[in-house]
C-alpha cells in the first residue's frame, strides 16, 4: 500500500505559524501590475511608425490592460484581505494580458514579451517554487500556441497577426521564461520557508513563556511539533546527568493537559535513550518489503553516510516512522524529542535540520518554565512554613494558655454545673488545639527523600497518637526505601490526610499504618476501627471516581504518582485503604 502523500513543507509551516500576510503582497502586486501597464500604454504610444490600424487595436488591448489593472487595484482596496479566488484571477489576469498582447504585438521582437516576467514574479511573491514554474511553463506553452496561431493564421487574419517567430528565438525565448521561474521560485520558496521557519520558532517560544505550568507547556510545544511533520502520538525521554535518573513523558496531542511524566529503569536506559542512533534522524518502513530507510544528521546539522546507519533497526517496532530529535535543557538534562509516524516530505535533510534548530532553542525555553516552577513552589513553602511558625508562636500558644486557665476555673468551681460548661468549653479548645496543629503540618513543606521517609512517618504517627489520644502504630516492613522524592512527599501528604479524617470523621480507637513492598509495588495500607465510609465494599479509584467517592485530596495525591487506590468499607465497622505505587513509577510536575 502507498504512503498518503504529505504536504509540502512550506504549507506546513505556513498553517502552524502566523497568517501568511497576503493582503500587503497583492497590495505591492497591484501597483506594480498598475504601473507595468500605463509604461506599456506610454512605450506603445511611440510607436506611430506602424500602421494606423494595428496600432488602434493595440492601443484599445493596453487601455483595456490599464482598466482591468485598475479595477483590481480598487477590488483589493474595498475587499481588504484577499481571498485564494481573488489571488487565482490576479495570477491568470497576470498571465492571460502578455499573451493576448504578444500575440497582436510587433512580432518577432514584441517588448510586451517582458510581461511574463511580471506573471513569473508575482507567483513567486505569491506562492513558491511548484506555483512558481507552473506560470513559467503555461507561459512557455502560451508562446508556442501563438507562433503555431501565427503560422496557420486563417486569410482574412494576415493584416492583424504578425509573422511566425523563427524557431531558433521562440525555443530561447521559451527556454528564458522556464529558466526564470525555476530561479525565481527557487528564490521565492527560500524566502518564504526562512520567514516561515522564524515565525513557527517564534510562535514555539511563545508557548514556551514562563508562568505557565511545564506539563501544559510541553504539551503545547510538542504537540505543535507533531502537527508541522504530521505525526504522532509524541513523547520526550528526558535525563538527569548528576543523578543518572530518565524520565519518559508521554504527551497528550488531543491538547486536554494530560501529559505524565513515568520514571524509567536504569536497565532500559540505552532503549529509551537510544544511545546507539545518531543525533537526529528520520526512520520509515518500505510498504512493500519493510524496510527502513534513515536519513540521519550528527549534532553540528552535517548529514551522516548511508554506510553510517545502514544496519540500524527500527528503534520501535510497532512504528512505521519515527522522527527523533535530541536536545540539551540546561547543563543537568539532556534528552530525544520522539515522534511516531511522522511524515516527512523529499527534502527530508532540510526539515530534520529544522527541527534540530528549533528544539536547540526551544528546549532551553522549556527548562526555564521548569526551573520556574520549582522556585515558585520554593516561594510557595517558604511563605507557608512562616505562616506555620507564626501559628504555632501565638495562636496555639494562646489557646493552649487559655485552655489551662479554663482548667484551673474547672478545679476550683464547687458548682457542678458550672464545672461541666468549663468543661465543654475546655474540650473545645483542645480541638481547636489540634485543628490548628494539623493545618500547621500541612501548610509546612514535607522536604523529605527515601532516606528520611520511614522516620517522618514514623514521628508523624507517634505525635498524632499523643495529641489525639487515638493509638495508631506504624509498621514497616522495610528498613530502606528507594522510592523517588516527589513519592515520598506524596505519601507523606496522603498519611496526614488519613490520620486527620480518622480523627474527624471515623470515631476510631486504634488504627494500624504499615508499609511494604509486593510484586514491584510500593504497598501502603491504614486500617483503622471506625465507622467506616457512607458506603460498603471495595471499590478501586476509577470507580471512586466515576460514583464520585472517597477522599478527593488522597485520590488526587495517589493520581500524581501513578499509583492506585482501593478503599474497603463497613459501615460500623472500620475502612480498609489500600495504596499501590509502581517501583518505577510517576513523577509529580506542575
Amino acid at each position: 500500500m502507498r504512503a498518503p502523500s504529505v504536504p509540502r513543507f512550506l504549507l506546513r509551516l505556513q498553517l502552524a505559524g502566523p497568517k501568511y500576510d497576503g493582503g500587503r503582497v497583492e497590495q505591492i502586486l497591484a501597483l506594480s501590475r498598475l504601473c507595468l501597464a500605463l509604461t506599456s500604454l506610454a512605450a506603445w504610444l511611440t510607436r506611430l511608425s506602424i500602421t494606423a490600424s494595428h496600432f488602434q487595436l493595440v492601443l484599445s488591448l493596453l487601455i483595456a490592460y490599464v482598466g482591468a489593472s485598475l479595477a483590481l487595484l480598487t477590488l483589493l482596496q474595498i475587499v481588504g484581505e484577499p481571498g485564494d479566488a481573488f489571488t487565482l484571477f490576479a495570477q491568470v489576469n497576470d498571465v492571460a494580458w502578455p499573451a493576448l498582447l504578444c500575440l497582436f504585438g510587433e512580432a518577432p521582437n514584441s517588448f510586451f514579451f517582458v510581461l511574463f516576467l511580471f506573471a513569473i514574479i508575482a507567483a513567486a511573491f505569491r506562492w513558491g517554487l511548484p506555483e512558481t514554474m507552473t506560470t513559467a511553463l503555461v507561459s512557455a506553452a502560451f508562446l508556442m500556441v501563438q507562433a503555431s496561431i501565427v503560422a496557420h493564421q486563417p486569410a482574412g487574419m494576415r493584416n492583424v497577426l504578425f509573422a511566425p517567430v523563427e524557431p531558433s528565438r521562440l525555443i530561447l525565448r521559451c527556454g528564458f521564461v522556464i529558466l526564470a521561474g525555476s530561479m525565481l521560485g527557487v528564490l521565492g520558496e527560500t524566502e518564504k520557508e526562512l520567514r516561515a521557519e522564524v515565525a513557527v520558532t517564534s510562535h514555539l517560544l511563545s508557548l514556551a513563556r514562563v508562568g505557565k505550568g511545564f506539563r501544559i507547556a510541553l504539551q503545547d510545544v510538542f504537540s505543535e511539533l507533531a502537527r508541522i511533520f504530521c505525526g504522532g502520538p509524541a513523547h520526550e525521554v528526558v535525563a538527569q546527568s548528576s543523578s543518572g535518573r530518565i524520565f519518559r513523558w508521554e504527551i497528550s496531542l488531543s491538547g486536554d493537559g494530560s501529559a505524565h511524566a513515568q520514571e524509567i529503569a536504569p536497565a532500559a536506559t540505552n532503549c529509551e535513550l537510544m544511545s546507539n542512533y545518531p543525533h537526529t534522524f528520520f526512520m520509515r518502513r518500505g510498504a512493500v518489503d519493510g524496510r527502513c530507510s534513515i536519513t540521519a544528521l550528527d549534532e553540528e546539522g552535517r548529514r551522516l553516510a548511508a554506510d553510517q546507519v545502514r544496519d540500524l533497526p527500527m528503534p520501535l517496532p510497532d512504528a512505521d516512522s519515527v522522527l527523533v530529535v535530541s536536545h540539551e535543557m540546561g547543563r543537568d538534562w539532556y534528552g530525544r524529542f520522539v515522534l511516531l509516524n511522522a511524515r516527512l516530505g523529499r527534502q527530508r535533510e532540510h526539515e530534520l535540520r529544522f527541527a534540530q534548530n528549533v528544539m536547540r532553542q526551544v528546549a532551553p525555553a522549556l527548562y526555564s518554565v521548569y526551573l520556574f516552577r520549582g522556585f515558585r513552589l520554593r516561594s510557595s513553602a517558604t511563605e507557608r512554613a512562616k505562616v506555620a511558625r507564626e501559628l504555632h508562636d501565638t495562636a496555639i500558644q494562646s489557646l493552649i494558655s487559655i485552655e489551662m486557665q479554663v482548667d484551673v476555673l474547672r478545679r476550683r468551681s464547687g458548682d457542678s454545673a458550672l464545672a461541666g460548661e468549663l468543661g465543654r468549653i475546655q474540650e473545645l479548645l483542645r480541638r481547636e488545639v489540634l485543628n490548628l496543629r494539623e493545618l500547621m503540618q500541612s501548610m509546612r513543606p514535607v522536604d523529605i527523600g527515601p532516606h528520611q521517609f520511614l522516620d517522618f512517618i514514623a514521628e508523624l504517627v507517634e505525635r498524632f497518637s499523643r495529641d489525639t489520644g487515638i493509638a495508631v502504630r506504624f509498621i514497616s516492613e522495610l528498613q530502606e526505601v528507594t522510592l523517588p522524592a516527589a513519592t515520598c512527599r506524596e505519601l507523606a501528604r496522603a498519611v496526614q490526610e488519613s490520620l486527620v479524617n480518622i480523627r474527624k470523621h471515623s470515631g476510631a480507637q486504634s488504627a494500624v499504618i504499615r508499609f511494604g513492598s509486593q510484586q514491584g509495588l510500593w504497598k501502603l495500607v491504614i486500617n483503622d476501627d471506625g465507622n467506616g465510609f457512607p458506603f460498603a465494599g471495595r471499590f478501586t479509584l476509577a470507580e471512586l471516581d466515576s460514583t464520585r467517592r472517597g477522599p478527593a485530596v488522597i485520590k488526587e495525591r495517589v493520581r500524581a504518582v501513578g499509583g492506585d487506590l482501593v478503599i474497603e468499607s463497613t459501615p460500623g465497622h472500620g475502612s480498609r485503604l489500600e495504596i499501590t505505587i509502581p517501583q518505577k513509577g510517576y513523577e509529580s510536575y506542575g
